[in-house]
């Protein structure tokens, strides 16, 4: 949001609560969508660097990995690549980018604590670890604060996140291990009775990253724990061989309970909201990043347009715009992802009539039915 900004000359803030930038699991896919966002911040040779051009999309069963749908893709032949990168390596992207825009300044080690807004901007107080505060005052303020926003909190909007039902472990192999399962250099999903798995290379294909998902009995809120061996060895025993091999060979397992939320109002005078702060996407699409760098784009340039036609009293119907503008498309991402959630996760018989359809659909079927998720453009 900040590069989005300060590429149209629009000095930010960035206020980060932990005390050094950086992100915590381990893989992002990142589509045509907000890849086209991306290039048009100049990122493309950095991200080319630290990323892998998927070459498609395998489906398998859990059990004896068996293939129900395979969508090779010609990376040359697509104008944006669809990306697969280490979260790290697009933080770090973002990051350098950032650093080297005068225009934006980076504050660590605080939180928003309050909110106060009026006609002529927003005021917030900030808390550190250490007990020390600060204020700051702008035209505006944009909660990019996650499933647990702070923000989102002080807006009114209380309601807390509800658990699913089911947590991701994640973790990352070696790339060469990643070759043993015989697939192309893309992602992979197996599909099992309550739980499923999905891989792709990251690190430039130095390393896989690996997200199994499983139903659970308890939730845990907040950041991740760390994962148990011994768990982890009966969550893949029912699994194909290629499978559970590459589930061993991983290391560094972190668990996240998987909660849900309804979306928010993303705009409240001018305060606005984006991201999982405004609309949590469950990982069954593969879509939080990139919504949350669609959000963006579409958010800059409106404050951008009404700046500059109304100065700062622009801004409460910029962001008004911006929150009419992304209601409908975060509304319908969110419930693709919970629908694929519960195809993903269906038990026999049921899972026999989806492996049915996925043969029958096959890759050129695959690709028409998410159009609307990938060509899409800002403005």
């Amino acid at each position: 949001m900040a590069l989005s900004l300060a590429r149209r000359g629009i000095a930010a803030t960035v206020i980060e609560k932990r005390t050094g930038f950086g992100e915590l699991g381990a893989g992002l896919q990142i589509g045509p969508n907000a890849g086209r966002v991306l290039d048009g911040l100049d990122l493309t040779l950095p991200l080319k660097r630290v990323g892998v051009s998927s070459q498609g999309l395998t489906i398998r069963r859990w059990a004896d990995g068996r293939e129900l749908l395979a969508m090779p893709t010609d990376p040359a032949a697509l104008a944006i690549p669809y990306r697969l990168l280490k979260r790290s390596d697009l933080h770090m992207v973002l990051l350098d980018a950032a650093r080297a825009m005068p225009n934006i300044r980076l504050v660590v080690g605080r939180g928003v604590e309050t909110m106060a807004q009026d006609g002529e901007g927003v005021s917030t107080t900030l808390t550190g670890q250490n007990g020390q505060g600060e204020s700051l005052h702008g035209l505006g303020l944009i909660g990019a604060d996650g499933l647990w926003s702070r923000v989102r909190d002080l807006c009114g909007d209380t309601a807390p996140p509800v658990f699913t039902g089911y947590e991701a472990w994640r973790a990352l192999a070696p790339g060469t291990k990643a070759g043993s399962t015989g697939e192309r250099p893309g992602v992979t999903l197996h599909l099992g009775p309550g739980r499923h798995a999905v891989h792709y290379p990251v690190a430039g294909g130095r390393e896989t990253n690996l997200v199994i998902v499983r139903r659970a009995r308890e939730a845990r809120e907040g950041w991740s724990r760390d994962g148990e061996a011994n768990m982890l060895a009966s969550h893949i025993a029912g699994a194909s061989k290629p499978l559970r091999e590459l589930a061993e060979a991983a290391s560094g397992w972190q668990v996240w309970s998987l909660f849900d939320r309804k979306p928010a109002a993303m705009a409240r005078g001018r305060v606005a909201l984006l991201g999982d702060a405004a609309h949590p996407v469950l990982p069954f699409l593969a879509q939080g990043a990139s919504l949350a760098i669609e959000d963006a784009a579409v958010l800059a340039r409106l404050l951008a347009q009404a700046l500059e036609a109304d100065g700062a009293g622009g801004v409460p119907s910029a962001l008004a715009a911006y929150a009419a503008a992304r209601a409908a498309r975060v509304a319908r991402v969110q419930d693709a992802s919970r629908g694929n959630g519960r195809v993903f996760h269906l038990g026999w018989p049921l899972s026999l009539g989806r492996d049915i359809a996925l043969a029958r659909l096959g890759a050129r079927g695959m690709r028409d039915r998410y159009d609307w998720l990938y060509e899409w453009r800002d403005g």
